[in-house]
């Protein structure tokens, strides 16, 4: 039974197992939508009813992370969070996992990819084009031909919590993993072996999301209006833009990622 200091959260089930077998986290960021806790193995967000539900978010239904608190002060980063049976202690409140959530991509055919790329070029292509001087461009065309390389060039590439390149990589695996492609695998490997020590915590967590398929719920409306049966330009426009949208690059940098790897899918039949 919910108490009066109990908040009730949706979770994905491997949060969950995580929690589960924690005692203790450190808070690493807190904004008003979002507080970051590094669990040590990943970092999980418990997150407002307003905030972007990334891959590794607690939902729940705070209209701000200030109400975790009396005072409603945030908690710095470093402060630690006792964890119990998988309830996090913040504040004043205890974060309760209640309903499970999946965050995977809806499957994709891959001999849609080439039509998927056509309806996505003409909204990607607007959307995308203020980051691509940040990025060098062999290494985008390393990411086309999936080749390990990409994954060194680009992991930690780019400022903030989610640096551009691992969003970009992000949007790539997702759409590869969903679409049961074996270059995948390859690059996965590399990300694994190489993102924890060449970004942040954040972003090495939502790496091993994306290599699992998992994805902003944005991402997967993109994906059902691209493979929609019935065509229609300005849902893909409107899910396109709402995507890019996310934070200051990560929208932009995940549909990057999205409209390479359909390429890939489309152009190339062979890994490296």
């Amino acid at each position: 039974m919910l108490t009066r200091q109990d908040v009730a959260a949706a979770a994905p089930v491997w949060a969950r197992d995580v929690l589960a077998a924690s005692s203790r986290a450190t808070v690493t960021h807190a904004g008003a939508d979002a507080v970051y806790l590094d669990t040590g193995s990943d970092v999980i967000a418990v997150v407002s009813r307003r905030a972007v539900h990334v891959p590794c978010a607690l939902q729940t239904t705070l209209t701000s992370m200030a109400e975790l608190s009396a005072d409603r002060r945030l908690p710095r980063p470093g402060t630690p969070v006792p964890i119990s049976d998988g309830r996090i202690l913040i504040g004043d409140q205890r974060i309760v996992i209640g309903r499970m959530i999946d965050y995977r991509a809806p499957a994709i055919d891959a001999r849609a990819a080439a039509t998927m790329a056509a309806r996505l070029t003409p909204a990607a292509r607007t959307l995308t084009a203020p980051i691509l001087h940040e990025l060098p461009p062999p290494a985008l065309d390393s990411l086309l031909r999936a080749e390990t390389r990409a994954a060194d060039d680009l992991i930690g590439l780019g400022s903030g919590l989610t640096p551009l390149g691992d969003d970009v990589i992000c949007g790539w695996l997702a759409t590869l993993t969903a679409a049961a492609h074996p270059c995948a695998g390859p690059v996965s490997d590399r990300v694994l072996r190489t993102a924890g020590t060449r970004t942040t915590k954040l972003s090495a967590t939502l790496l091993r999301r994306a290599i699992a398929g998992d994805v902003v719920p944005q991402f997967c409306d993109v994906i059902h209006a691209l493979t929609s049966s019935e065509p229609d330009g300005q849902r893909v426009d409107s899910s396109v833009r709402a995507l890019a949208e996310i934070g200051h690059t990560s929208g932009a940098g995940l549909t990057l990622g999205l409209s390479i790897a359909l390429d890939h899918l489309a152009t190339r039949s062979y890994c490296p």
